[in-house]
């Protein structure tokens, strides 16, 4: 009876040390399976393991090497996220799902914004008209070594997709999540295609040959929490994809990786740093504790920032400066095109240009300039091009014709003026979009 008893003890124990200690276990057993760091950090989410980030040496004092490897939990997703009065947010910005990488999918993103946006040789494959569709799921999924992945050759282009002949991204670099193996091309005995078409290749994303393990990109910081713009010997994700954008025929004004004030850096970057740059039309890749996340919008009640997560195809949110489905918020990378973008991008801004309060309904003030763009209210749908035309009291008081299909909302704007390039005074008006002779869409415009 006594050893029954002791047994039971045991079992008892041992169960209660599984869950109070659970997580610390998997992580131990994550980190030696994969034969990474002992300093690699792991978190779970809802039962789902993800491994995170660790540190990595530098011989430059103050510099400090993150590793970056985070993949989606198999079952978590964030809750999705609505605008509400106040909240500023960029049009046209894809949300793609996780595709080799999380840092490599999030500056995809980034580029797929851009390209939408009027820089069209972000991307130049044949899907969409040569456009970047709204999200990935155009290229399907493929499995690799028994795990299944989304495709995206923005982010890592493979033979045979998006009208690829060649070896491309995946090809040469990738064996499977967090594979410390040497790349496909070292043991197949092949030379590795060029550089191109994807930001995995220029952020050295999966590349054994600069020291990552498949799913990982490095980011390098100043410890003083002031910006880094280096390169750290061609292997800094920041600078990899400054040269991506470069490689697309665009010139950047300015690049760097940064801690944020929040994460207890004197010199970090703020949130109203980050609002300068979201209100000059520039995403923002978000670093949490081992994932990389795409900033397109914020809302200055609660310090909001809207981003993608690249882990499904919707709007999410966080407050800056916290943390994100458990992981903290801790850094920043800022990218800054040279070419201005022919029209401005941004949905609403407080006491300016308005709130977004419905679907299809804008409030603007007329004359609203930012940069060297007016404002003008974008009112317009996805693939709908037609005929354009502004009401005000039943009465159309402008057309505007439109000829190009696109394939997110319209870059084409309704600038508050009416047929004689007057503006409009202040109230409610109406439009209608016409194609092929029906109406297929209607909504309002509150002129301020």
């Amino acid at each position: 009876m006594k050893t029954i008893k002791y047994l039971l003890i045991i079992v008892i124990c041992m169960f209660l040390q599984g869950f109070l200690f659970g997580q610390e276990v998997d992580e131990k057993r994550f980190i030696k399976k994969f034969g990474l760091p002992e300093d690699a950090y792991n978190i779970k989410l809802s039962g789902d393991s993800i491994p995170i980030q660790w540190n990595i040496p530098s011989e430059v004092p103050g510099l400090v090497g993150v590793v970056i490897a985070g993949k989606p939990p198999e079952k978590f997703r964030a809750p999705i996220a609505y605008p509400t009065d106040g909240s500023v947010i960029l049009n046209n910005v894809p949300a793609f799902n996780w595709s080799f990488g999380c840092s490599a999918t999030a500056a995809a993103m980034l580029a797929g914004y851009y390209d939408n946006m009027g820089l069209p040789n972000m991307y130049n494959g044949p899907t969409n008209n040569g456009v970047m569709p709204m999200d990935n799921s155009y290229w399907g999924t493929v499995i690799i070594n028994g795990e299944l992945r989304h495709q995206c050759p923005i982010s890592a282009t493979r033979n045979g997709v998006d009208g690829r002949t060649t070896r491309g991204h995946v090809d040469d670099y990738w064996v499977s999540y967090l594979s410390t193996l040497p790349d496909p091309y070292i043991t197949g005995g092949w030379s590795q295609h060029t550089y191109g078409e994807c930001t995995g290749d220029f952020m050295k994303t999966n590349q054994s040959a600069k020291d990552n393990v498949d799913a990982s990109t490095k980011f390098w910081y100043w410890s003083d929490g002031t910006p880094y713009s280096g390169n750290e010997n061609d292997n800094d994700g920041g600078y990899g994809l400054k040269l991506f954008i470069q490689s697309r025929g665009y010139s950047i004004s300015s690049h760097f990786n940064q801690y944020i004030l929040e994460a207890g850096y004197s010199n970090g970057f703020t949130f109203n740093q980050y609002k300068t740059e979201i209100d000059a039309g520039r995403p923002v890749l978000i670093h949490v504790t081992g994932h990389t996340m795409l900033g397109i919008g914020y809302n200055t009640s609660g310090n909001t920032v809207y981003l993608h997560d690249t882990w499904d195809y919707s709007m999410h949110e966080m407050i800056w400066g916290q943390s994100y489905s458990g992981m903290q918020h801790d850094a920043v990378t800022v990218i800054r095109i040279q070419e201005a973008l022919p029209y401005n991008i941004v949905l609403s801004q407080p006491n300016t240009i308005g709130t977004f309060t419905a679907s299809n309904q804008i409030t603007m003030n007329p004359g609203f300039t930012t940069g060297t763009s007016n404002f003008v209210a974008q009112i317009y749908v996805p693939n709908k091009s037609g005929l354009i035309k502004i009401f005000s009291e039943g009465k159309m008081v402008k057309e505007i014709l439109i000829e190009t299909e696109f394939s997110g909302i319209y870059p084409d704007l309704w600038d508050g003026t009416n047929a004689s390039g007057e503006k409009m005074p202040a109230g409610k008006y109406h439009y209608t979009i016409t194609k092929e002779g029906a109406e297929i869409e209607n909504g309002v415009v509150l002129v301020e």
